[in-house]
């Protein structure tokens, strides 16, 4: 049985609670949109260096926030600093491009200044796209490097694995920037009008959670690239609404029943040039959901999603040829729904999420696709992978449940076995939301933490949760930006009801000064459904 969570708040109606408050602790709707923020310093987009020696992250601006900055801060001793100022670096922000914008919208960023970076496998190197143009901060110096400034806006930069190279797409094309000589190579030169390369349709980005539409192997000889052709696409007229006023936007929409874009995989060789089209089968009508390399970069698996989303096919790939062979496949009688949970092992076995038993759980595979044993068990859902020790042995995911029981009014990081199917233990404490990050070898892991009566704090931690260093601890003392309005703050109720044999866990916000007998109008949070809790 799957449990909803549903939320409401009942707002206070006009009258008799408000008039008795100080006008200084009412919070207004400009005082929630303006700066400082009321979260206080939030640290977002946080993530550990492979080497483990730094934590990045992303921080608003006193002064406004809306705009980002990419600081940094050392994992032993030392403070944070910024290691890249937006504004000092492009003081004037320029309009994106309607394909930035897109995206953006899609990954629902609405942030300016830096909005994203990654890192190299090396750790030496993080990219940071900026207002439309690629920057590269070096660990040896700190000294920021600027790779592009152009009229064209560069979208999707990544650091190759070994930080050889840097790559973006620029007007529908992939582009290749060699960083020891400054050389920039295309990859692709045809994209143009209805035809996009390396880049995710709108259905991709949208719906399915990919934002990418390539992928460097990990010894960065080849790269896995999506060509994109919208020309069988509706044109469907939509309104194109703000402050400003509304105009009429003509856009490709992949309508319900109607033909979407076309989407054909291809892998470049480094080495010599030669670009191979992988075999995604003789149905064209398909989504491609997911790729990702094995760790040697001797296989590609693509998983192939049917049109009717009721079959996810798991393909595995050899890049020399694009051969490809069906290994593994999930069914469901109303659709498959997609995660992120794939993780190839060192010795080719591989770790993947299905929902069979009507729960998430996570599973073993070997290399041919053949299930050796279930890794999670219980009547709760696997939220997602957070990473594996294979040294140790230790998978690392998220879920909200306690004791074998799934409780969606908290979220936690647990522990199992690769090894032996065994009841998780819990590495963050019970009670609150942790969201985590963890790196590579499942050594350590950033936590963020809130409940109702605390901001969103962030830690660096062991991997058996001992905490290292605050991020940022995020107080809520007397100097926090909600200070003044925390007198009226109200506690959360949580409850369930049933509903056509479904248990529906509720939660309430009431108004200061509430009084049960009477009547309150009332907002009602849904969106998002079963799987993702309550909506934004």
């Amino acid at each position: 049985m799957r449990t909803i969570l549903l939320a409401s708040t009942i707002l206070l109606s006009a009258g008799s609670a408000v008039a008795q408050e100080s006008p200084s602790n009412i919070l207004t709707p400009e005082r929630v949109f303006s700066s400082p923020s009321l979260n206080g310093p939030v640290a977002k987009g946080v993530s550990l260096s492979p080497d483990g020696q730094l934590v990045a992250f992303l921080r608003s601006r006193e002064d406004n926030v809306d705009v980002q900055d990419l600081w940094a801060a050392p994992t032993g001793e030392g403070e944070a600093y910024k290691l890249i100022d937006a504004r000092a670096l492009v003081p004037d922000a320029g309009e994106l491009s309607e394909a930035e914008k897109a995206r953006r919208e899609r990954m629902r960023i609405s942030a300016r200044g830096v909005v994203d970076y990654s890192w190299d496998q090396q750790g030496r190197y993080i990219l940071a796209p900026l207002e439309g143009d690629i920057f590269l901060a070096s660990r040896a110096d700190g000294k920021v490097r600027r790779l592009t400034e152009t009229a064209a806006d560069e979208i999707d930069a990544k650091v190759s694995p070994k930080g050889n190279y840097v790559s973006w797409v620029r007007d529908q094309n992939l582009v290749i920037y060699d960083l020891a000589t400054g050389q920039e190579t295309p990859i692709t030169d045809d994209g143009a009008g209805l035809i996009t390369w390396a880049t995710a349709e709108f259905i991709a980005q949208e719906e399915m959670d990919r934002d990418t539409g390539y992928w460097w192997s990990p010894d960065e000889r080849y790269i896995a690239l999506t060509r994109v052709d919208e020309s069988p696409v509706d044109v469907v007229p939509r309104f194109e609404i703000t402050g400003a006023g509304a105009t009429m936007v003509e856009q490709r929409y992949p309508r319900a029943g109607r033909p979407n874009a076309l989407v054909e995989l291809y892998v470049r060789d480094q080495q010599t040039g030669a670009r191979v089209k992988v075999d995604l089968g003789a149905n064209t009508d398909i989504y491609l959901a997911r790729v990702d390399w094995a760790d040697d970069g001797k296989t590609l698996y693509v998983q192939r999603q049917s049109r009717d989303q009721k079959t996810l096919d798991l393909l595995s790939v050899d890049p020399a040829t694009g051969a490809a062979r069906v290994i593994l496949s999930q069914k469901a009688q109303a659709w498959v729904d997609l995660n992120n949970d794939f993780h190839v092992l060192a010795d080719g076995r591989f770790i993947w999420s299905n929902e069979d038993s009507g729960w998430r759980h996570l599973y073993l595979y070997d290399r041919n696709g053949r299930r050796l044993r279930a890794i999670t068990r219980g009547d709760y859902p696997v939220k997602h992978l957070d990473g594996v020790n294979e040294q140790t042995g230790e998978v690392y995911f998220t879920a909200s449940m306690r004791d074998g029981k799934e409780l969606p009014i908290e979220q936690q990081m647990f522990r199992a076995s690769l090894n032996r199917t065994i009841d998780p233990v819990a590495v963050t404490p019970a009670g609150g939301w942790w969201n985590v990050s963890v790196n590579g070898p499942a050594t350590a892991y950033v936590g963020n933490y809130s409940d109702p009566k605390t901001p969103p704090q962030s830690a660096l931690y062991r991997i058996d949760g001992t905490r290292v260093r605050w991020i940022e601890e995020n107080r809520p003392d007397a100097v926090h930006a909600f200070a003044p309005y925390v007198s009226r703050l109200r506690t959360p109720e949580f409850g369930t009801m049933q509903s056509h044999g479904e248990t529906l866990v509720w939660r309430m916000t009431t108004p200061p000064g509430f009084d049960p007998s009477k009547k309150y109008p009332v907002v009602m949070q849904v969106y998002g459904g079963p799987g993702t809790g309550a909506g934004v």
